[in-house]
Order: structure tokens, then sequence, then C-alpha cells
């Protein structure tokens, strides 16, 4: 699994990439979104239209783009410069593209559709990010390839950060992406100095259900990359655990300390399908960039 998303502003992605070798987050986004300022949007897309991301590719990572919403002027420019990059290119250079702001199942499928009309359409990661986002999370993690939570924009559209409504959010979108076996991306944090607090921040996420988390500085991936990681070990567990009740005659036993029963054996086999599911779709695409 994939667990580590480094947002990078497009203006700064050539510095990335000349600092690629120490880069140990799992993918980059180049945002031409919030990052840009209004002024510099247009020298944003002109990066985007001449981007190489072959050096990232090479090392394995996995690189999107982070767009403007559709329902903004900037938005409908980047969708312009994208699918003329594809029909030129016969490709995007970005594997998922990050859309903000959408509040029904809808939005995405009008992504989907101007998309489509490329050779290889690019994955769509819709933001949970608006109220109504919230109200619609299941009908958008059904037409979707990901989920990401954006709680600034979520709290800019409340009159005050009420935590029980961003919890309930929280929840809303991990169980949206559990029941479609989507990957559930964190928002990103500002705490870049208290490497402690921002851990804890990631151990609370992965508490809630999120699978991966967004980083904004290089400092946050190693305690991402920690907490969220998916180790042999842990999948060698799961293993075990649907071995162990399958020669087991009793539908319910001890073993080391672990309760084996139907509900856990059921959790056991949708993570390790997740996993081998995701893992299957990397080794997919790697393979068609190969050839």
């Amino acid at each position: 699994m994939h667990v580590s998303y480094l947002y990078t502003p497009a203006l700064r992605f050539d510095s990335l990439i000349a600092n690629r070798r120490s880069l140990i987050a799992d993918a980059v986004v180049v945002d031409i979104e919030d990052s840009i300022h209004i002024n510099a949007k247009a020298d944003a897309r002109a990066k985007v239209a001449t981007i190489d991301v072959s050096p990232l590719v090479e090392l394995g990572v996995r690189v999107g783009l982070r767009m403007n919403s559709l329902a903004s002027p900037e938005g409908l420019k980047d969708m312009d410069v994208l699918l003329r990059l594809g029909a030129e290119r016969g490709r995007l250079p970005f594997e998922f593209v990050l859309v903000p702001k959408v509040g029904h199942a809808n939005d995405v499928k009008m992504y989907r559709s101007l998309f489509n009309t490329l050779r290889e359409p690019p994955e769509l990661y819709p933001f949970i990010e608006t109220v109504q986002a919230v109200e619609n999370a299941d009908g958008i993690a059904a037409v979707s390839d990901g989920l990401a939570f954006g709680q600034a924009d979520l709290i800019a559209e409340l009159y005050s950060p009420n935590e029980n409504y961003i919890n309930h959010a929280r929840a809303q979108m991990c169980v949206a992406a559990a029941k479609y076996k989507l990957q559930a991306i964190d928002t990103n944090s500002f705490e870049i100095e208290d490497l402690t607090r921002f851990e804890a921040e990631c151990v609370a996420a992965k508490g809630y259900g999120f699978t991966a988390k967004a980083a904004i500085h290089p400092r946050q991936v190693p305690a991402i990359n920690s907490v969220f990681s998916v180790t042999p070990a842990t999948i060698a567990k799961y293993q075990k655990l649907i071995e162990t009740y399958q020669r087991s005659d009793v539908g319910f036993v001890l073993v080391d300390g672990q309760a084996v029963a139907p509900p856990f054996v059921a959790k056991a086999r949708r993570m390790l399908e997740l996993y081998d599911r995701y893992q299957k779709h990397v080794q997919k695409k790697h393979g068609k960039e190969a050839s």
C-alpha cells in the first residue's frame, strides 16, 4: 500500500526532482490548487504542460495532480490543459487526479466523462471537504477510485470547527471508503515542528479508518510511513488467523491471546483483499509502463 502522499506546488516541482534521491514518500501530488496563488495559476498550468515525472516513476513513486474545481474558471482552464496534454502525449503524466469541492456523485461522473476521452484516463480521488460531500459520501465513493479528506475546507464552511461534526465527517468518509474498498487519505497537517504530536495525529487518523495521509513537508513523511505502512508481519498475522479458523472445528477459539471467530476472519479477509487488489493494480500499472 502506498500510504504517504507528499504535496508539492507545481512551481517547486524541479526542486523536488533535484532532491529525489532523498524522497521516501510513496506518492507525490503536484498541486495547482490551494498552494498556488491566483496570480500564478497560469504559470503553474504552463509548468504542468511541460512536466517530466519519469525521474520519480523510475523510483517507484506514484505521481498525481490536484487541480482546481471545475466549478471555477481556473478549473476549466486546468481541464483544457490536461485534456490537450493527454491527447498530445497519448496519456497524462499523472496516474491520479485529486478533484476538490465535489458535492455529489454526479460531480465525479462529470470529471470521469471528460477524462474518459483520453486513451488512458487517470484515477479520480475526490475530496470530501464540503458539507454536501459528507452527506453524499457513499454515492461519491461508489464512482471513485479513492477518497481524500479536506478538513480545512470543510471547517471553512462551518461557523466554528465543531469537533463532533468533523468526527462525523471522518466516519462518513472512512465507512464509505471501506464499503467500496477504496483508499482513504487523511487530510494534511500543518504541524511540521512537533513531530511527536504529528505522529499522534497519524495514529488517531488510522484509528478512524484512514489508510494513508497527506504531507505538506518531507519531515512528516517518516511518521506517516511508520504508522500507516502495511508490514509483512501484519499480512502474515491476517493469513494465520484465516488459516487457524479454517483448521478449527469450533466457531470461536483463542490462539496466542487473539480471538479467532467469524467477524475477525471476515476483517482479515477484507484487509488482505484490499492489499492484494492494490498490489495487483500497481503491478499492472508498472507492467504497462515497461511495455
